[in-house]
Order: C-alpha cells, then structure tokens, then sequence
C-alpha cells in the first residue's frame, strides 16, 4: 500500500513510502530509466573517462567539490560530442549515472541525496540498506550493496576521510566535505557480517530556534527561559537518545549568545555551525603514525580554560573529558554539552559513574538539564523537548531536582510544570527585581512568538535579530513588530 511519494535529486528520483502487509513501512526508489540509446553512450563514456581520470591532471579524490566538476565538466563535453542532438532530460539522466558511479556514493546516491534521510546504515554485503526518515524513523529500502560494491565504497570513503582501513584499525570514522556526512565504518575484524557503514547526515545550515519552534520541538516560553538562563552563566546540559537532535539543539540555542562573547566549542568532529566573530571550534586529532600526539577532547577542554571562554562548549560528553569539564563550570564557566541519557536521572548516575566518575558535590554547577525525545505523533516520528529540570542542590550524594517544563502529549504542548528555583536565584544574586525579571522573560517570550510569526529563520536572520535585541531591546522589538525584517518584509 502506497503511504506517500515525492521525488529527489531535482526530480530524477522517485521515493515511495510504502506499508507492508506486516505493518513496516517500506523505502522504495525509483531511478530514471534509460533508453538503449542512452545505455550504451553512458557505456562509451564511461570508458572514456575511465581513461581520462587516470590521466595525472585529474584532482584528487580529497579535493572532492574539484574532482565532481572536473568529472561533470568531461562528462558534458563527451555526451554532446557523441550525441549532439540529445535532449535535456537525456542528458540529466545519463549524467546522474556518471556521477553516480564514478565520484558518487554508487546504489546509495539517491539516499544520501534524500533531505528526508538522516541517516544510512549498511549491514554488510547482500543485505537491505536501512535509512532513518524524518517522517517514519528506520525504514528498510529495495536496495542492496552486492560485496564488491561494499569494498568499493569503504575504499571510496576511507580515501574520503583520510582513514587507512586495515586489521590494525577495523574503526574508521570521519567526516565528509562538502556533504557534511559522518561516516563510521567497520571492518569485518569487529563485524562478521561486514563490512558495516553508518552514514549520518547533518544541515549545512544548523536549524535555529524559530524553525524548532515551528516544527513543534520548542515552545517561545521555554526558548526565552534558556535564553535568560545563558544570559545569567547557567550551564546547560541537553540529554536524549541518539537521533533525538541534542546537537541540533545544542547549536541552535549558541546562536542566542551575543556577539562578541568568546565561545570555545570541542568536539570530536565539526557539527556546530556559528557567525560569532569571537568563535574558536578545536576538534581532536587522532593520529596512528608514530611520533604524532593524539589530541583527544580530555586536552582540548584543558587548553580552553586557558583560552578566556565566555562558553565552553562540548559536543558530547563521553570520556574523562566530563571530569575537566565539570570543573570548568564548578571554576566560574559557563559550558553547554550533550549526554546520551533517557532522563535526567539517567543522566547523573552515568556522570557519576565511570569513565566520568564526577564528584556529586560538582553538579550543582550544572544548571539546567533539557531532555529531548523522539516521539510518536499521528504515525509520524517527531522530536520534543519532553522534560526540562533544574539541578537545585545535592542531598547525601544525590541531586535534587526541579522540573520547570514539561511535554504533554494530550494537546502536544509544551507547560510549565513549576516555578523556577535558578531565576529566583539569578534575581537574589544579582540584586534584580523580580517584576523587572518577569517582565523581561516575558518580553523575550513575545520577542521569540514575533521571529516566529514573521518567520525569521535562517541563522544570519536570526542571528542579527538576536543582537539588535541585546543593543536596543524596544529597537528590535518594534522592528519585528512592524515587520521591518529581512525575512519579513
């Protein structure tokens, strides 16, 4: 049975989303079909440029945006010599074919190339390929990777990523430029069915807080309260399960901090995306060749605390990097992190646990604990914020807890679930008037609902929206309620 169809790649590609007699929903694609005609000039050029790219003037595979142009660039040149009178849609056909299988990703080109795809999982050879859709969550697809093709591609991603695949290192990961993909390959050393292939897919431009508002994840009230909590040096760690957009989160909520402050961010690999002109991304180095450190997240959240950070930002919390991190919030930083955890709870017992092992009298400076989820909503996954909890003391080794917002499936809402113990700290410890600090959660509320209305979504938009807010407040408010904006206009 039919669920839904649309097309990809600039309409080349058909995707149907189909339900089986069992009740899986099935990814089903469709490739442009070929005329003989067209089958057998794309076998002669082909050939041809089999020829050519081993030609010593080809770029090289690193240099991945050149080597696709080069390749398209021959490519074109070869089809309207061949057939000068070839339609367009003849020549978009052959040409997806050629990319496809000479710089692209092989039978695995249409779901990369799928924005609805998240991720791409191939287990071993001869088996279906499973995505992750944004709509229907893990789905199995109508296609398959025979074992040649599988070592083709680990070759083709491991030259990619810079990774030797050997017994020595059956773990490869890495990330992708220009496509913003992070791949992890195993070898058949640690995966008898392999080799195994995750592909994971992350936005070239990072979604804000407008567009997670929008599509239901945020709520302008718990948005404007994160904000205040940023503004006032509460660290913020944000837990779910993997998939559930703690990332996503993480860099929308950096895009409220005011220009200027110095923002340190550490990770793994390059997710975070920011305009700030005060912005160091380090990222850490693994190294097999003798006499060549390893640079692991433990040095590098060292070494920012030398750095004078505003913000100290980890992509994700793992290590015995959690332990230095800890103490940077416990020194007077303020740090944003993720954490794979289910709730909160979940979440303090692995800090405390090993390889963390942080000292239950530090988690009191950690402020605020988001909680994100996948949910089910009418047959379709979705992400929520589902639970937001304040860490208020520690009691005989053990946090105490404040829930101050809440998802309520009922009505797919976002509540308050009770008043906030770190505003009326911030209010007593900063001398402020708690009229003055309502009015301001409040008015920053209202802010968010307007960026929302006049949908101000991209991130330069938003990001100079926010900074218009913190030089003139009432400015920047009475622009966005005028629609005087640059995506309201």
């Amino acid at each position: 049975m039919h669920v839904t169809d649309y097309a990809a790649l600039d309409g080349l590609v058909q995707v149907s989303i189909l339900m089986s007699r069992d009740g899986q929903y099935i990814y089903w694609v469709e490739e442009p079909k070929l005329s003989k005609e067209e089958e057998k000039l794309l076998l002669r050029i082909r050939d041809e440029l089999v020829r050519l790219m081993s030609a010593k003037n080809a770029p090289s595979i690193y240099d991945y945006g050149n080597v696709k142009e080069y390749v398209k660039g021959i490519a074109e040149s070869l089809i309207r010599r061949y057939a000068p009178g070839i339609s367009t849609e003849g020549v978009r056909r052959i040409m997806y074919y050629i990319l496809k299988n000479t710089v692209g990703f092989g039978s695995i080109e249409p779901l990369v190339n799928d924005p609805r795809v998240e991720d791409i999982h191939i287990n071993g050879p001869d088996r279906s390929v499973y995505v992750w859709h944004n709509r229907y969550g893990h789905i199995k697809t109508n296609i398959s990777i025979s074992d040649d093709e599988l070592n083709r591609l680990v070759t083709l991603l491991s030259q990619r990523i810079r990774r030797n695949p050997s017994s020595a290192s059956p773990i490869l990961e890495g990330l992708l430029i220009p496509e913003n993909l992070r791949v992890e390959i195993l070898l058949r050393d640690v995966a008898s069915i392999g080799p195994v292939i995750t592909i994971r897919k992350f936005r070239e431009a990072p979604l804000t807080v407008v567009e997670m508002i929008k599509l239901g994840t945020l709520s302008s009230r718990l948005a404007a309260y994160l904000w205040f909590m940023l503004d006032h040096g509460v660290s913020i760690l944000i837990i779910g399960p993997t998939g559930a957009g703690k990332t996503t989160l993480l860099n929308a909520l950096l895009f409220l901090v005011r220009n200027g402050l110095r923002i340190i961010t550490i990770e793994d690999a390059r997710e975070l995306y920011l305009l700030h002109d005060h912005w160091v991304p380090l990222v850490a180095r693994t190294s097999e060749a003798p006499g060549v450190a390893n640079v692991d997240l433990y040095e590098l959240v060292k070494v920012s605390m030398r750095l004078r950070p505003d913000y100290i930002v980890v992509g994700e919390l793992r290590g015995e990097e959690s332990y230095v991190f800890f103490q940077a919030l416990a020194s007077g930083h303020t740090g944003l992190s993720t954490l794979h955890a289910y709730s909160a709870e979940m979440a303090i017992r692995r800090l405390l646990s090993k390889p963390m092992e942080i000292p239950a009298t530090l988690l009191t400076s950690l402020g605020v604990i988001v909680q994100i989820s996948v949910v089910a909503k009418n047959d379709e996954i979705t992400r929520r914020v589902t639970r937001v909890e304040e860490v208020i003391d520690v009691q005989e080794d053990r946090p105490v807890l404040n829930r101050v917002f809440e998802w309520r499936r009922s009505d797919d809402s976002i509540v308050n679930a009770n008043d906030s113990v770190l505003v009326s700290r911030i209010i007593e410890n900063h001398a402020l008037q708690p009229d003055e600090v309502k009015a301001e959660l409040d008015r920053r509320e209202k802010f968010i609902s307007l960026m929302v209305k006049n949908n101000i979504t991209s991130p330069s938009s938003v990001f100079e929206i926010i900074n218009k807010y913190y030089m003139n407040p009432e400015e920047a408010f009475n622009e966005l309620n005028k629609g005087k904006t640059s995506e309201g206009k």
